[in-house]
Parts: structure tokens; C-alpha cells; sequence
């Protein structure tokens, strides 16, 4: 894996941003909700679609990790302007979930680890990527649930991320 100075300059600045995202009440929730689907509408269907299979508690850890991603990327002229379709996200999807499938009929963990490497120095901020799945990891509520289900939120993150 390669690591450039930005990467490291993102670390602050991702740090930042989670700070503030734990930090966030109904207000900014309404505000934010607004703003993504004025800009980017199918990013917040996929996020409201969680609600179907989690619990009230889960969804809002999973609203904090989205909200993350937003945050992250929101001042990009791009998204602003751009619109996130289903068929993006979907490809971005697709192409997380043959890779995983590939690595797992990889026979050495050495191989593995390159390809992971190798996917993970596409990414536009290891610092985000690193972010979420710490969550994922870390956070009572998302590390109880369901591998399956925390590597569905991990993908959809990712392919967000890859989106933009």
C-alpha cells in the first residue's frame, strides 16, 4: 500500500469530522437530510433503506457513518453538481463484492493482502475508509450486529466513497 503526504494530512481532517458527527442533534439530521437530497437524493434513499432491517439504535450509528461520507465530501464541486445514480453505485457494489469473492479463493494470505492493498490505494481517502470500518469495528452497536450485515453497511460505504 502506498501512502502519500494527503493521506496523512487527511487523517486531521477526518478526525475532525467524526468529532463533529458524534456530535450532531435533530437540527443539523434535519439540515443535512435536506441538503443531501437536494444534491445527491439517491444517497439518501440507500440510507433511509436501511431502516427496513435495523434496529432504531443500529440506523443511527449507520446515519453517522453516511453523514461521515457527506461531510467528507460535500464541499467537492462534483458532488455538488453530479448526481450518484443506482447504476454507479451498483457497479462500484458489484466490483467490491467480486473482489472479496476472488480473495476469498486466494490461497495465501500474502495474496490477499495484495489485492486488498491494491484495491485500497484507489480508494480517494484511506483516511475515510479507515474511519468507517474502525467504527464498524469499534462502535458497541455495530460490532454486535451481524458480520454479514456490518460487511453489507462496509460495502455500501466503500461504494459511495468510490462514487464520488
Amino acid at each position: 500500500m502506498n501512502f502519500k503526504q494527503s493521506d496523512f494530512n487527511e487523517v486531521r481532517i477526518v478526525s475532525a469530522l467524526v468529532n463533529k458527527i458524534d456530535a450532531i442533534d435533530a437540527a443539523y439530521v434535519d439540515k443535512i437530510s435536506d441538503e443531501i437530497f437536494q444534491r445527491q437524493p439517491f444517497f439518501l434513499t440507500v440510507l433511509l433503506g436501511y431502516r427496513f432491517d435495523t434496529t432504531p439504535i443500529e440506523l443511527e450509528e449507520i446515519v453517522r457513518i453516511y453523514f461521515l461520507i457527506w461531510e467528507y465530501f460535500r464541499s467537492n464541486e462534483q458532488v455538488q453538481s453530479k448526481k450518484i445514480t443506482e447504476a454507479c453505485f451498483e457497479e462500484f457494489q458489484l466490483k467490491n463484492i467480486e473482489m472479496l469473492k476472488y480473495c476469498e479463493r486466494e490461497p495465501g494470505n500474502l495474496e490477499k493482502m495484495e489485492i486488498y492493498a491494491s484495491d485500497i490505494d484507489s480508494i480517494k481517502s484511506k483516511a475515510l475508509l479507515a474511519a468507517i470500518l474502525f467504527r464498524l469495528n469499534s462502535r458497541p452497536t455495530l460490532a454486535r450486529m451481524h458480520e454479514n450485515k456490518r460487511g453489507m453497511i462496509f460495502i455500501g460505504a466503500k461504494s459511495f466513497i468510490k462514487c464520488f
